[in-house]
């Protein structure tokens, strides 16, 4: 391999990052200001303040946006690495840059449940790409990427979702509309589930455990054809009484159907369990986690 090539290898999931914080940013932005800002529905974290502000000051969401993240990344900054450092700073002059361009778009007012929807779906979107790449726009995934460090068993999602909660609150108090605070948490909600799936997407396995008198067979065909490691849990059938040998592997999604249907080629009366399995590290799936990071 020449030394270009190797350049652009060791240069393409930099290209990566910035790429889905890019894109990740202009979603977010889109759904903050063209459907929930407009209907006063609060999305949670910096961008719920700026709401209130720009609802009773006529401040403009980008300005509020710029504002709160440089003094949240003062104080946050010694937390992260040099290069989390970079990533967040192009998130959050992103995410102002797209709140300023967006405002001159026309807004969506005509149905609230509508715009609760949409907006909340595409802030889950914008979020999740961000935070896919280790990135933040600043406000509470800033936040949330912080604490993660001390929680790594909570989501990055659940974090979110906490703290803007406390924030959406605030914005019905303000408002004082009860409506707005069901809208807002409704949008808070979906935007959180979309934010998990697009974060966790392609980490997901299956979990297929297989039990057959033919347990030796079906194994060599997982090894063989699927290329996955399988593992044989000695057991006993507590009706029968016998002793047996429980075959326990892991797939990914796509892999699935197609190993059912071998298995049961082998042996049609074979008893399968099928769960999920929501993240998997290792050979074969994800090699790098977050929970490396723990010191």
């Amino acid at each position: 391999m020449s030394n270009k090539k190797k350049g652009i290898s060791k240069a393409t999931p930099y290209i990566l990052d910035f790429l889905f914080i890019f894109v990740g940013c202009a979603v977010l932005a889109a759904g903050i200001n063209l459907f929930l800002a407009p209907n006063m529905i609060s999305s949670g974290g910096i961008s719920s303040v700026g709401t209130i502000l720009l609802h009773l000051f006529g401040v403009d969401l980008w300005i509020t946006n710029l504002a709160a993240n440089v003094l949240l990344f003062l104080l946050g900054f010694r937390f992260l690495g040099k290069y989390a450092v970079m990533k967040t700073t192009a998130g959050i002059l992103f995410l102002s840059m797209f709140l300023w361009l967006s405002d001159f778009l026309p807004k969506y007012t005509e149905d609230k449940i509508l715009a609760t929807v949409v907006g909340g779906v595409l802030v889950g979107l914008g979020v999740g790409l961000v935070v896919r790449r280790d990135g933040s726009t600043g406000g509470s995934d800033f936040a949330a990427l912080m604490i993660k460090r001390f929680l790594p068993h909570v989501s990055i999602a659940n974090l979110i979702l906490v703290m803007d909660c406390a924030v959406i609150l605030l914005s019905g108090i303000v408002f004082k509309s009860v409506s707005v605070t069901i809208y807002s948490v409704i949008a808070m909600y979906i935007s959180s589930k979309i934010t998990d799936w697009v974060v966790l997407l392609g980490d997901a396995a299956k979990s297929v455990q297989i039990l057959s008198p033919k347990n030796e067979e079906i194994a060599a065909m997982i090894m063989e054809k699927f290329e996955r490691g399988v593992t044989g849990v000695h057991c006993t059938g507590m009706y029968t009484g016998k002793d047996g040998l429980m075959l326990m592997c892991l797939v990914s999604p796509k892999e699935l159907p197609k190993l059912a249907n071998a298995v049961r080629k082998i042996d049609p009366s074979c008893f399968m369990v099928i769960g999920d399995a929501r993240e998997v590290l290792g050979m074969g799936f994800k090699e790098k986690s977050d929970y490396d990071q723990i010191k």
